[in-house]
């Protein structure tokens, strides 16, 4: 009789049940044939030839049935262990591969804790990051740190050496969107006046205008792209070839939690995309350096660049202001022990 396909699935589950049974009474059948042909060959009076025979395979039948037994008892278990151990280690490596594989391109890479001043951590990976790479591009607010940042590294190989160097910096003009920035910065502090909110923005406005003048000095040294935006204050971004640095505008710390990816993630994949997008849509465009000829080259012509985005401060005012700036990071790199002549 032939089974189906699907085959019988009670059948199976009773052999399944009695299996160590079913051994057993084979076992004891082979035993009880065993002796039989060694009886029959040596009480029955046969050929010399037959009764050898039949004791001869009588012993090697009960012989096997030992042997089956002490392997079972001994040997089986132990082989049994080690392959379930096996076929464990297999499962779990397989499983850990599907994990990794399915969260890897999600996950950051490294993650750097909040601070009052960049940690080392950070710092090592920026290096890396930076000096990997043919590109900066930045996103944020008023781009204070970033600016400072290329204002003293602009006589190292690692900035001179980069083919693009993009800032997407807040639109000085766009009145809402300063409001929401000074707004997520202040709520840290509880409760505010309106007169405060003012004075942020004002404070926030010509923190703008600072930074520009800074890229503006830099331009002989290093060609920038600013982009001015007019995205809410969700996060701070920078980003390289291999990967980048985002930080999320959660804390009231200089330096909030700063997360690190890989450009074979999806996060990287998200906010490259995104920050493409801010740049296809600024609402202006500025180029400072020497080599392009779109770019602002002279103080006149900076000057012009303030006076259509509403600034009325003088050019040596605004120059005194990034000084002060400046000032400013250098103590906190020098209360932390940071060499200024480092990367950071």
């Amino acid at each position: 009789m032939t089974l189906p396909a699907s085959g019988n699935p009670d059948g199976v589950r009773i052999f399944a049940q009695y299996a160590r049974l079913w051994a057993g009474l084979v076992m004891l059948a082979a035993t009880v044939v065993g002796v039989v042909l060694i009886l029959w060959g040596l009480l029955f009076d046969l050929d010399q030839q037959w009764s050898t025979a039949l004791a001869a395979i009588g012993e090697s039948v009960i012989a096997s049935v030992f042997i089956y037994v002490m392997v079972s008892l001994f040997l089986d278990p132990l082989r049994q262990r080690l392959q379930a151990q096996e076929l464990a280690g297999y499962a779990i490596d397989v499983a850990h591969s599907q994990f990794q594989d399915r969260f890897e391109a999600s996950l950051p890479s490294g993650v750097f804790e909040s601070a009052d001043v960049p940690k080392r951590g950070f710092r090592e990976a920026f290096q890396v990051m930076l000096e990997s790479s043919t590109r900066y591009d930045s996103k944020g607010g008023a781009a204070e740190f970033a600016t400072f940042r290329l204002a003293l590294g602009s006589d190292k190989r690692a900035f001179r050496r980069l083919d693009q160097i993009r800032l997407c910096i807040l639109d000085p003009g766009a009145e809402e969107c300063l409001r929401a920035h000074v707004t997520m910065r202040l709520r840290e502090q509880g409760a505010t006046t309106t007169q405060d909110v003012d004075r942020e923005i004002e404070l926030l406005r010509m923190g703008v205008f600072v930074s520009l003048t800074a890229l503006h000095d830099l331009r002989a040294a290093l060609a920038t792209t600013v982009y001015l935006h007019r995205d809410l204050p969700f996060f701070r971004c920078e980003m390289f070839d291999d990967g980048m640095f985002l930080t999320y505008y959660l804390d009231g710390t200089e330096y909030p939690e700063n997360l690190q990816f890989s450009s074979k993630t999806r996060p990287y994949r998200a906010y490259h995309a995104s920050m493409d997008m801010t740049r296809k849509f600024a609402s202006r465009v500025i180029r400072f350096g020497t080599e392009t000829g779109h770019a602002i080259g002279s103080d006149q012509e900076f000057t012009d660049l303030l006076t259509e985005l509403g600034c009325i401060m003088p050019l040596e005012e605004l120059r005194s202001r990034r000084d002060e700036r400046f000032t400013y990071f250098r103590d906190q790199l020098r209360a932390a022990r940071i060499d200024e002549r480092d990367i950071f």
